[in-house]
């Protein structure tokens, strides 16, 4: 079903943007997290920069390792920053976790290492490049949006993607 949807956007966009390209000026968007020269596209180096970056942030003791501890002081921090420019967010603890899930720390060891945090990206990074290029585009950052809103759908009314229809057999003629 993923794939599906995925396709049709990604046709869809190509043949609007061609059109809109042409008739109007693209509207204004912030820029991309991974995008560091702000280009409007974003490279695989820019995205191991930003992880690299952000484990820098969160290593507070900086040991090399990224424990459950610093995560939820890490996330804690940003929820507040986040508060103090004035954006509505929810209050932090809606999950009940120890500050780092599964997907997180691979191995369960109860930290995360800078590899492990830049494979992460990487993964997210290459979701995200439909073309595999090794860039994102303004295009393809629309479309990993969509798709997201599409599994939060799904997964907030229980819906799993379904094995595709078949057509009824007709009845035996008599």
């Amino acid at each position: 079903m993923r794939k599906t949807v995925l396709t049709l956007m990604l046709a869809a966009s190509a043949i609007t943007s061609a059109a809109s390209a042409q008739t109007a000026p693209a509207p204004s968007r912030p820029p991309m997290r991974q995008d560091a020269n702000h280009d409007g596209i974003a490279t695989r180096a820019e995205a191991i920069a930003q992880a690299d970056a952000r484990f820098a942030q969160m290593d507070t003791d900086h040991d090399g390792r990224v424990s459950g501890g610093e995560m939820q002081a890490y996330r804690a921090a940003l929820h507040d920053r986040m508060v103090a420019s004035g954006r509505d967010v929810p209050a932090p603890g809606g999950r009940k976790h120890d500050g780092m899930g599964r997907r997180m720390d691979p191995n369960g060891d109860g930290s995360v290492t800078r590899e492990e945090f830049e494979a992460r990206a990487l993964k997210r990074f290459d979701r995200i490049d439909a073309n595999h290029d090794g860039t994102i585009d303004a295009t393809e950052r629309a479309n990993a949006a969509e798709m997201r809103h599409v599994d939060r759908r799904e997964r907030r009314e229980g819906v799993t993607p379904a094995a595709p229809a078949t057509a009824p057999s007709p009845a035996p003629a008599q």
